[in-house]
């Protein structure tokens, strides 16, 4: 398997998928987690937002879930939306 480097860019998900030396669709088997969800979530399409998907993707791993979120992007989405509370 050809080694992939990490770039800055990259999300965690993909990060911890090369670390460990396994595809997105490893993770899914793995992780039990459907190819099309991880596949959005490290094609940033889509926000894991289901704590025990995460929990399962970071089990997986070998990590914690804290290794796989990104807090800036849940913020930028939710400013975006406008919370109402102005």
């Amino acid at each position: 398997m050809r080694k992939i480097p990490i770039t800055e860019n990259m999300t965690p998900i993909d990060k911890k998928c090369i670390e460990a030396g396994i595809s997105r669709r490893e993770l899914a088997q793995k992780s039990g987690i459907p190819y099309v969800t991880i596949d959005q979530w490290a094609r940033r399409k889509r926000l894991p937002r289901d704590v025990y998907q995460l929990n399962k993707v970071a089990k997986a791993l070998g990590c914690c879930i804290e290794d796989l979120i990104e807090p800036e992007l849940a913020e930028a989405a939710n400013e975006s939306k406008g919370d109402g509370s102005d």
